[in-house]
Protein backbone atom coordinates (compact mmCIF):
# COMPACT_ATOMS: atom_id res chain seq x y z
CA UNK A 1 0.00 0.00 0.00
CA UNK A 2 1.18 3.51 -0.54
CA UNK A 3 1.78 5.28 2.47
CA UNK A 4 -0.64 8.68 3.40
CA UNK A 5 0.59 12.15 3.25
CA UNK A 6 -0.82 14.76 4.88
CA UNK A 7 -0.83 18.30 2.89
CA UNK A 8 1.89 20.83 4.36
CA UNK A 9 1.90 24.41 3.73
CA UNK A 10 4.17 23.83 0.90
CA UNK A 11 1.46 21.96 -1.17
CA UNK A 12 -0.72 24.71 0.03
CA UNK A 13 1.77 27.40 -1.72
CA UNK A 14 1.61 25.09 -4.43
CA UNK A 15 -2.18 24.98 -4.41
CA UNK A 16 -2.51 28.98 -4.34
CA UNK A 17 0.07 28.97 -7.33
CA UNK A 18 -2.07 26.88 -9.16
CA UNK A 19 -5.21 28.26 -8.41
CA UNK A 20 -3.63 31.75 -9.91
CA UNK A 21 -2.42 29.84 -13.02
CA UNK A 22 -5.96 28.21 -13.06
CA UNK A 23 -7.47 31.92 -13.18
CA UNK A 24 -4.88 32.97 -15.91
CA UNK A 25 -6.62 29.43 -17.80
CA UNK A 26 -10.03 30.41 -16.99
CA UNK A 27 -9.49 33.74 -18.42
CA UNK A 28 -8.24 32.13 -21.33
CA UNK A 29 -10.73 30.22 -21.64
CA UNK A 30 -13.19 32.95 -21.46
CA UNK A 31 -12.05 34.65 -23.98
CA UNK A 32 -11.54 31.09 -25.87
CA UNK A 33 -15.59 30.57 -25.84
CA UNK A 34 -15.86 34.28 -26.40
CA UNK A 35 -14.01 34.29 -29.32
CA UNK A 36 -15.77 30.94 -30.48
CA UNK A 37 -19.73 32.57 -29.46
CA UNK A 38 -18.66 34.85 -31.66
CA UNK A 39 -17.37 32.73 -34.82
CA UNK A 40 -20.16 31.17 -34.15
CA UNK A 41 -22.83 34.72 -34.51
CA UNK A 42 -20.95 35.21 -37.41
CA UNK A 43 -21.52 31.79 -39.53
CA UNK A 44 -25.10 32.33 -37.77
CA UNK A 45 -25.36 35.22 -39.65
CA UNK A 46 -23.92 34.23 -42.96
CA UNK A 47 -25.98 31.69 -42.54
CA UNK A 48 -28.96 33.74 -42.25
CA UNK A 49 -28.27 36.18 -44.52
CA UNK A 50 -27.70 34.09 -47.03
CA UNK A 51 -31.24 32.39 -46.14
CA UNK A 52 -33.05 35.62 -46.28
CA UNK A 53 -31.12 36.13 -49.98
CA UNK A 54 -32.41 32.58 -51.04
CA UNK A 55 -35.97 33.48 -49.69
CA UNK A 56 -36.19 37.05 -51.44
CA UNK A 57 -35.17 35.51 -54.64
CA UNK A 58 -37.48 32.77 -53.98
CA UNK A 59 -40.02 35.53 -53.28
CA UNK A 60 -39.04 37.26 -56.63
CA UNK A 61 -39.50 34.00 -58.54
CA UNK A 62 -43.16 33.73 -57.25
CA UNK A 63 -43.97 36.72 -58.08
CA UNK A 64 -43.27 37.01 -61.53
CA UNK A 65 -44.48 34.16 -62.14
CA UNK A 66 -47.68 35.30 -60.35
CA UNK A 67 -47.26 38.20 -62.87
CA UNK A 68 -46.72 36.39 -66.14
CA UNK A 69 -49.86 33.69 -65.49
CA UNK A 70 -51.72 36.82 -65.02
CA UNK A 71 -51.26 38.48 -68.01
CA UNK A 72 -51.12 35.25 -70.19
CA UNK A 73 -54.62 34.68 -68.22
CA UNK A 74 -55.80 38.41 -69.58
CA UNK A 75 -54.17 38.16 -73.04
CA UNK A 76 -56.52 34.71 -72.77
CA UNK A 77 -59.45 36.41 -71.84
CA UNK A 78 -59.17 39.24 -74.48
CA UNK A 79 -58.31 37.29 -77.31
CA UNK A 80 -61.65 35.13 -76.31
CA UNK A 81 -63.53 38.16 -76.34
CA UNK A 82 -62.00 39.29 -79.45
CA UNK A 83 -62.80 36.13 -81.11
CA UNK A 84 -66.80 36.44 -79.02
CA UNK A 85 -66.88 39.69 -81.21
CA UNK A 86 -65.77 38.10 -84.53
CA UNK A 87 -68.37 35.93 -84.67
CA UNK A 88 -71.22 37.44 -83.58
CA UNK A 89 -70.20 39.97 -86.59
CA UNK A 90 -70.06 36.90 -88.64
CA UNK A 91 -73.61 35.24 -87.14
CA UNK A 92 -76.51 35.61 -89.68
CA UNK A 93 -79.87 35.73 -88.15
CA UNK A 94 -81.80 32.80 -88.41
CA UNK A 95 -85.27 35.04 -89.45
CA UNK A 96 -83.13 36.87 -91.67
CA UNK A 97 -82.20 33.68 -93.53
CA UNK A 98 -85.62 31.94 -93.12
CA UNK A 99 -87.35 35.76 -94.66
CA UNK A 100 -84.33 35.21 -97.72
CA UNK A 101 -85.48 31.71 -98.06
CA UNK A 102 -89.08 32.42 -98.09
CA UNK A 103 -88.78 34.91 -100.68
CA UNK A 104 -86.55 32.39 -102.96
CA UNK A 105 -89.15 30.30 -102.41
CA UNK A 106 -91.95 32.33 -104.20
CA UNK A 107 -89.99 33.81 -107.05
CA UNK A 108 -89.05 30.28 -107.45
CA UNK A 109 -92.53 28.71 -107.40
CA UNK A 110 -93.34 31.91 -109.53
CA UNK A 111 -91.47 30.64 -111.72
CA UNK A 112 -92.11 26.90 -111.69
CA UNK A 113 -95.44 27.74 -112.61
CA UNK A 114 -94.46 30.25 -115.44
CA UNK A 115 -92.82 27.36 -117.02
CA UNK A 116 -95.35 24.59 -116.27
CA UNK A 117 -98.46 26.75 -117.69
CA UNK A 118 -95.93 27.33 -120.90
CA UNK A 119 -94.87 24.02 -121.27
CA UNK A 120 -98.53 22.84 -120.64
CA UNK A 121 -99.47 23.76 -122.99
CA UNK A 122 -96.50 22.36 -125.52
CA UNK A 123 -96.05 18.98 -123.56
CA UNK A 124 -98.08 16.58 -122.84
CA UNK A 125 -99.34 16.03 -119.11
CA UNK A 126 -96.88 13.32 -118.09
CA UNK A 127 -94.41 15.53 -118.52
CA UNK A 128 -95.79 18.37 -116.59
CA UNK A 129 -96.37 16.01 -113.49
CA UNK A 130 -92.81 14.82 -113.24
CA UNK A 131 -91.42 18.09 -113.72
CA UNK A 132 -93.83 19.26 -111.09
CA UNK A 133 -91.96 16.42 -108.71
CA UNK A 134 -88.69 17.51 -109.77
CA UNK A 135 -89.99 21.50 -108.74
CA UNK A 136 -91.66 19.81 -105.54
CA UNK A 137 -88.53 17.39 -104.52
CA UNK A 138 -86.04 20.55 -105.26
CA UNK A 139 -88.29 22.42 -103.23
CA UNK A 140 -88.52 20.39 -99.79
CA UNK A 141 -84.54 19.99 -100.28
CA UNK A 142 -84.53 23.33 -100.65
CA UNK A 143 -86.59 24.05 -97.14
CA UNK A 144 -84.91 21.20 -95.21
CA UNK A 145 -81.45 22.56 -95.81
CA UNK A 146 -82.96 26.12 -94.88
CA UNK A 147 -84.30 24.40 -91.33
CA UNK A 148 -80.77 22.82 -91.31
CA UNK A 149 -79.07 26.11 -91.59
CA UNK A 150 -81.51 28.15 -89.12
CA UNK A 151 -80.65 25.02 -86.54
CA UNK A 152 -76.39 25.46 -87.14
CA UNK A 153 -77.45 29.16 -86.72
CA UNK A 154 -79.17 28.71 -83.56
CA UNK A 155 -76.19 26.35 -82.21
CA UNK A 156 -74.05 29.28 -83.05
CA UNK A 157 -75.99 31.46 -80.78
CA UNK A 158 -76.20 28.98 -77.92
CA UNK A 159 -72.20 28.68 -78.19
CA UNK A 160 -72.01 32.67 -78.37
CA UNK A 161 -73.90 32.86 -75.32
CA UNK A 162 -71.97 29.95 -73.48
CA UNK A 163 -68.53 31.97 -73.71
CA UNK A 164 -70.01 34.63 -72.58
CA UNK A 165 -71.24 32.88 -69.45
CA UNK A 166 -67.90 31.52 -69.08
CA UNK A 167 -66.46 34.71 -69.16
CA UNK A 168 -68.77 36.03 -66.59
CA UNK A 169 -68.15 33.81 -63.78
Amino acid sequence: MAPIQFNTEDSDNELLEGHENNDDAVGDISTILQEHHERQAKKASARASAFQMQKKAIYAAARKAAQDVSKAGVAHIEYAVTKMQELRNEEVLPEKMLADYEQLLRFQEEASTSLLSRSAERSNPSRREAALRKFSKSARIHVEEARENEKVATDASELIKHYKNLLRA
